[in-house]
């Protein structure tokens, strides 16, 4: 009898986890045919109308109150909630939470399937959004889970580290549910388009990026786009990155947005001072696009160790600046870095790291 899997994820706000839950969705029901995939959304989820319209698998609307920023709100509805929930896990084998979110732990508990849980990091990162509701949560999600997957080795690693049973980890890259989309072998002529996109978080290092910008005083072969929003993009940097000439669309990007700006650039640039895994680079990979990176967490294991990018020496300005100005003097070493992303995406994508479903 084919397995049955309710993805659930119920963010309001959309953005990545969304994106993760639906290539999630549509990469399980690839591998286990029509019919196997439900996937419940939140309602007023932005990403709701392009899950529907995936013909692979069944996508369900949950008006649910569910927010980190009204947590007596959120605490009050779980009943509701529960029953909601419950309804919709019905005649599922599995039940998977592609991401935290804020009822995400006390209603786990109350589902009968098992539960598998997809880590995207072994802990919240400095700055970002509700770091002790994040760690509680994840804590009860760890425990409760019967399987746990981490999206790189080494978030395999730190969750081990952090006393997450080995025997209940299993590891998949974030680049295998990102499918690899049609590229350009030979980049257009012109300077070299730089891109760094997604939410504007501190430890993602745009003001690391901006700091670095006067090494390259020399080169005029380049154009900077920036565009995302959130609180590191405030008014003092914008201004300082105009005046080098950057292009700043401060504001919040659809994934087809996103996604264009990816393609039509050269370069993905992820100076990040602490992370785990990035999904932009997982969506840069899809699309052909090399990355420059720092040394952290899990980024040069995304781009293969330098085969899909840059990697620089450390986090810091000076680093930056010098693998920027490397990449740009090395022109012709891009189609090689644009080659070695498709393949890095391509071997995730069509490698089978799901068959372990079946027996849980």
């Amino acid at each position: 009898m084919r397995r049955r899997f309710l993805v659930w994820y119920w963010s309001s706000t959309g953005g990545g986890g969304s994106q993760f839950a639906i290539n999630l969705s549509k990469r399980l029901a690839m591998r286990f045919g029509p019919g196997s995939v439900r996937l419940s959304l939140h309602a007023d989820d932005p990403s709701l109308p392009r899950a529907s319209a995936e013909p692979a698998f069944e996508t369900l609307a949950a008006r649910v109150t569910t927010s980190r920023g009204r947590p007596l709100a959120t605490m009050l509805a779980l009943g509701e909630s529960r029953r909601l929930l419950q309804a919709h896990a019905r005649d599922c084998d599995v039940v998977i939470v592609p991401m935290n979110f804020a009822s995400a732990a006390p209603l786990a508990l109350a589902l009968r399937q098992p539960l598998v849980y997809f880590a995207h990091d072994p802990a919240p990162h400095p700055g970002d959004y509700a770091m002790l509701a994040q760690r509680a949560t994840q804590k009860l999600l760890l425990s409760r889970a019967s399987r746990v997957v981490a999206l790189s080795r080494y978030c395999s690693r730190e969750l081990a580290r952090l006393g997450v049973a080995e025997a209940k980890l299993t590891t998949a890259p974030l680049s295998a549910v990102y499918e690899p989309q049609a590229s350009a072998k030979i980049r257009q002529s012109g300077p070299m388009r730089l891109l760094f996109a997604g939410r504007m978080i501190a430890y993602k290092g745009l003001d690391l990026l901006a700091a670095a910008l006067p090494s390259l005083g020399g080169l005029d072969n380049w154009r900077l786009t920036v565009a995302g929003a959130g609180p590191a993009l405030d008014a003092a940097l914008q201004r300082q990155l105009s005046g080098f000439g950057v292009e700043v669309f401060p504001e919040w990007m659809s994934e087809a947005r996103l996604n264009n700006l990816i393609a039509d650039s050269d370069v993905l640039l992820a100076p990040y001072r602490s992370a785990t895994q990035s999904g932009v680079i997982a969506q840069a990979l899809a699309c052909g696009r090399p990355s420059i990176v720092t040394p952290i967490g899990a980024l040069p294991e995304q781009i293969g160790e330098g085969a899909g990018g840059w990697i620089s020496r450390s986090a810091d300005p000076v680093a930056v600046g010098d693998i920027l100005v490397q990449a740009l003097k090395d022109d012709k070493s891009w189609a090689a870095k644009a080659m070695g992303a498709e393949e890095i995406s391509s071997r995730a994508w069509h490698d089978d790291y799901w068959a372990w479903l079946n027996a849980i």
